[in-house]
């Protein structure tokens, strides 16, 4: 299949975008094809692409030498992506909601996500991939900064916390709006997501104890311990013991210091 037609073609589907599931098609082949060699799938992995729209990373992957299965909540995107690689014995395409599936399968997952719903697929992605070695995503590049925000900014966040934790982040390029149809209105990042062994029951609980600390961001850690232990003096000592002073809040632990939360134990007794 010629690249260049094959491009075009994803081009006049621009008229049919649906602005309601953020779909942006990318039409400059050269950003895709970067895109899908950042994920390095090897062949005898099992790759998931999640939202194929009209096809542009499916191009690459529909390539090998991995096997991947690609979904799209639209139909039409699906039905148009099956005809297109029909002969293709490394694409499977089917209707899936990134947002109830089952991430347990992959080795490695790769996406032009929408904006609306970027945080709770990765947050999925992120509770539910425990196979997964690497994810490669292009996200809009506001998305991408409040993902890999540091401690002390506006942007930190539980996510942005539980991204460090478990993996090794980092962006890798951005693609400009004119290189997608319809264009948006900002520009786009691609990030890339490297897991480490600490993905598992341990970072799920960290995660959920960065939630309750964050749920009253204006408190102090002190306050926000203080009601999820149900014990102020309790939560005075173990401050004390991790060295954290009691008038932080919570953007100003770091992520290390909220595994450490949960490593040690000193919440459990």
């Amino acid at each position: 299949m010629n690249e260049s037609n094959y491009f075009e073609g994803v081009a006049s589907f621009r008229l049919l975008a649906k602005k309601e599931v953020g779909q942006n098609f990318l039409v400059d082949a050269s950003f895709a094809k970067r895109i899908v060699d950042a994920l390095e799938a090897k062949e005898g992995e099992r790759v998931l692409e999640i939202g194929c729209g009209a096809g542009s990373l499916s191009f690459f992957l529909a390539q090998g030498p991995a096997k991947t299965d690609t979904i799209d909540i639209d139909e039409a995107m699906i039905t148009k992506v099956k005809t297109d690689f029909a002969d293709s014995e490394y694409l499977n395409p089917f209707i899936g909601n990134a947002m109830k599936f089952d991430y347990a399968p992959y080795d490695k997952i790769i996406g032009n996500l929408p904006y609306y719903i970027t945080s709770g697929i990765i947050e999925q992605v992120l509770l539910k991939a425990d196979k997964a070695s690497r994810c490669v995503f292009m996200v809009q590049k506001e998305a991408a900064e409040r993902l890999l925000s540091k401690p002390g900014t506006k942007d930190y966040s539980p996510l942005s916390i539980y991204i460090s934790v478990v993996s090794k982040a980092r962006k890798l390029f951005n693609v400009p709006r004119n290189a997608f149809a319809p264009a948006p209105h900002v520009d786009s990042t691609v990030i890339e997501l490297e897991f480490n062994e600490r993905h598992g029951d341990k970072a799920v609980k960290m995660y959920r104890f960065a939630l309750a600390m964050f749920l009253q961001r204006r408190k102090t850690i002190l306050n926000n311990l203080k009601n999820y232990l149900h014990s102020a003096e309790k939560a005075a000592e173990i401050l004390e013991k991790m060295g954290i002073p009691p008038t932080y809040r919570a953007e100003q632990i770091l992520p290390e210091q909220y595994w450490q939360f949960i490593e040690s134990g000193l919440l459990d007794r």
